[in-house]
């Protein structure tokens, strides 16, 4: 039996290689490339949005401010008719405690801090 040459093989894998080197580079200039990224009409809109999201006005604030002290009304809560900091209040609506408070004293977990709903405090 005679061995068969086994050069084909690498040529051809080198040529295939080579076919998708040019591709992309062919490919690349079709995409979003420099000139494209300094393209008049691109700018104008990053101008349009920036310039609309300056005239939205913001939204009134809701719940007590950062750092005001707050007596808690939530019955179950280790903290109840205690006095605490607010640390955060988060503006959106889909969060269910979006009073977050600090107390001087520690629970049973150690923990020192606990979320509230807008009605499960009072502004003292």
């Amino acid at each position: 039996m005679a061995a068969r040459p086994r050069t084909a093989r690498p040529v051809l894998l080198l040529a295939a290689a080579a076919c998708a080197v040019a591709a992309c580079l062919r490919l690349s200039g079709a995409f979003a490339g420099a000139a494209a990224a300094r393209s008049p009409q691109r700018v104008s809109v990053a101008l349009a949005a920036e310039a609309k999201a300056a005239k939205k006005a913001k939204a009134a604030w809701v719940g007590p401010k950062k750092g005001a002290t707050v007596k808690i009304l939530r019955p179950e809560s280790y903290w109840f008719q205690e006095r605490g900091t607010v640390v955060n209040v988060n503006q959106k609506p889909e969060v269910k405690y979006p009073v977050t408070v600090k107390f001087d004293s520690v629970n049973y977990a150690n923990v020192n801090t606990n979320g509230y709903a807008l009605w499960e405090v009072e502004e003292v």
